[in-house]
């Protein structure tokens, strides 16, 4: 039997890891959280009507926190970054949206501004929330986006953001910023394609390198640098050529390379309205939502439950009327 949404408080404002340019914006915490609790209701509601399989996730996070002492330090970031990419049997990064729906983590998009990137947390039942900003982004920026954000949600899901002071907050972005790095960029594979490169110092040596990690050109190279694979005076060279080549705000690929999307909230509405056991009249007389405000709430095409509203309704008839058992 369909019941109204339950919609509770399931997100602590102080454990919403923020991907932005500023520690200002800790203070949007408090709108978003409220965004996330919709949208957590909302799915708890939808996976009511399916047997949904467990996902390794959980186990990855408790396995990966096993790993960690405090104060963390690179060391074990790069171990626990290896550890994750193993365990989620990541072999292409172009595929990581995917892989971590796959193993559990919600990911969805909207409208975040100028300022934040991407944010992400556990609601108070452990459920993995990513959320993706709908700014228009290179692939690969988004794609290193979402690793960071996996680096806080297995490194820092204890961390009270809000107590953090500015330079508090400064190292745990390092920290997520190392994570995603060492993760898009595993040490051994990069060292030995890096060695393959003839001129370290221009960035269109990078290309062929960029099409097989999914990682631009400039975290390449501030992670060739940091692996100590780049002189100090390559570097420099790199950058100056890198304005010079007009890359600094379009590199090459990024019109080329195709965004991948969230797709498994997607999924499941999609299963539950072809299959008639949720109807368009279910969501706004039951739940008294409007389709237009799930689809701003996902990120949805705008157009999504055209074909469920379109539907005729099915008229009942002595041909297709199930018989009752008859009482005793």
């Amino acid at each position: 039997m369909l019941t109204p949404l339950n919609l509770q408080s399931v997100v602590d404002q102080t454990r919403v890891a923020y991907r932005a340019k500023n520690h200002n914006s800790r203070k949007l915490a408090r709108m978003e959280t409220r965004y996330l609790d919709f949208a957590d209701g909302l799915v708890n509601y939808f996976e009511r009507f399916l047997t949904t399989p467990d996902t390794p996730f959980a186990q990855i996070q408790h396995e990966s926190t096993a790993m960690q002492t405090t104060p963390l330090d690179d060391a074990q970031i790069s171990q626990v970054a290896a550890f994750i990419r193993n365990r989620l049997q990541v072999q292409y990064d172009r595929d990581l949206m995917s892989i971590l729906e796959l193993a559990g983590v919600y990911i969805t998009e909207k409208s975040l501004g100028a300022d934040i990137d991407a944010y992400s947390t556990q609601t108070a039942d452990g459920r993995p929330w990513i959320v993706m900003s709908t700014e228009k982004k290179s692939v690969v920026r988004r794609n290193f986006d979402l690793a960071h954000e996996l680096g806080h949600l297995v490194l820092h899901t204890q961390v009270d953001f809000e107590a953090l002071s500015a330079a508090d907050y400064h190292m745990i972005e390092k920290q997520a910023h190392q994570f995603a790095a060492d993760f898009l960029l595993p040490e051994a594979d990069f060292r030995h394609d890096y060695a393959l490169i003839n001129r370290h110092s221009n960035p269109d040596s990078y290309i062929a390198l960029k099409q097989k990690y999914h990682v631009s050109i400039v975290a390449m190279a501030m992670r060739a640098y940091s692996l100590g694979m780049m002189s100090y005076q390559e570097y420099r060279y790199f950058f100056g050529r890198l304005n010079k080549l007009g890359y600094k705000n379009q590199e090459p690929l990024d019109d080329q390379l195709v965004p991948v999307r969230p797709g498994r909230i997607k999924a499941l509405i999609e299963l539950l309205f072809d299959h008639d056991v949720l109807t368009v009249t279910d969501l706004m007389q039951r739940l008294h939502i409007l389709p237009a405000f799930v689809v701003r709430l996902f990120a949805l095409d705008a157009d999504f439950f055209d074909r469920y509203t379109a539907k005729k309704p099915i008229f009942y008839t002595g041909d297709n009327v199930i018989a009752m058992r008859p009482q005793a």
